[in-house]
């Protein structure tokens, strides 16, 4: 129930900052990708749901959205947790690995590569040349070194790791321009600069809340935190700041 409540919320804020734009909502593009977090078991792209369960993602055409028609059932692997789409592309997170496949034909996702690691949690967000990944060790995750770890997507067959930048008890994470925002739970949300996605650069940590996951949204960013759903404008990096509060 609470985490249909933060969904149903979320869309709300969503809509609802949409139609601020220009007095009026914008109608989503078919092709394109849809809005979530990082630690989103589900995502919708190109009139298609792709939900994540364990060792598969099950796909679903939404052309009649009242009437969802399954199309496949994709093997992907052990311990599936996270997607995160980007153009035709799904950025699929495990406690494995990440692993990328083409939704250039949404009803039939092929896997164009991976990047294994030890086992741990693994959020995964990303743009065109790059993947960011957060990785949790210790129990239930795995040995792995917490922190964030960038890949260089480039050659989307052989993604490469390019820099880890260690921070303690990384969870969900977004990305706005060059920044990573990551949530650390009671540790805080950290923003990262990523221009130089080498040498990552803490900026500096926010400690208003415990912070699950965040979603950024034009100059928004709403952040999932134990408490309900806080939202920070965005527009100066500099200087983030705190404009709304929803609790439950």
């Amino acid at each position: 129930m609470r985490s249909i409540y933060i969904s149903f919320v979320t869309a709300v804020v969503l809509l609802a900052t949409a139609c601020t734009k220009d007095g009026a909502g914008t109608e989503a593009n078919a092709g394109g990708t849809g809005t979530g977090g990082s630690l989103a078991r589900f995502t919708i792209a190109a009139n298609h749901l792709y939900l994540a369960d364990y060792g598969t993602v099950e796909v679903y055409d939404l052309a009649d959205p009242a009437d969802p028609v399954k199309k496949t059932s994709v093997n992907v692997g052990f311990g599936v947790e996270t997607i995160y789409p980007y153009q035709d592309k799904l950025f699929i997170g495990s406690n494995t690995g990440m692993f990328i496949y083409s939704i250039s034909n949404p009803s039939n996702p092929v896997k164009l590569g991976e990047a294994r690691h030890v086992r741990s949690c693994d959020p995964v967000v990303a743009n065109g040349t790059t993947a960011y990944v957060t990785l949790r060790g210790g129990s239930p995750c795995g040995p792995a070194t917490d922190g964030l770890y960038i890949y260089d997507i480039s050659n989307i067959m052989s993604p490469s790791q390019k820099s880890l930048f260690q921070l303690s008890n990384p969870g969900g994470l977004g990305l706005k321009d060059s920044v990573v925002f990551v949530c650390r739970g009671s540790d805080g949300l950290s923003l990262v600069n990523v221009k130089n996605a080498a040498v990552p650069k803490m900026m500096y940590t926010i400690k208003e809340a415990s912070y699950n996951d965040v979603i950024p949204y034009d100059n928004l960013l709403i952040c999932y935190v134990s408490t309900g759903i806080l939202i920070y404008d965005i527009s100066n990096m500099n200087q983030v700041q705190k404009v709304g509060t929803i609790t439950y």
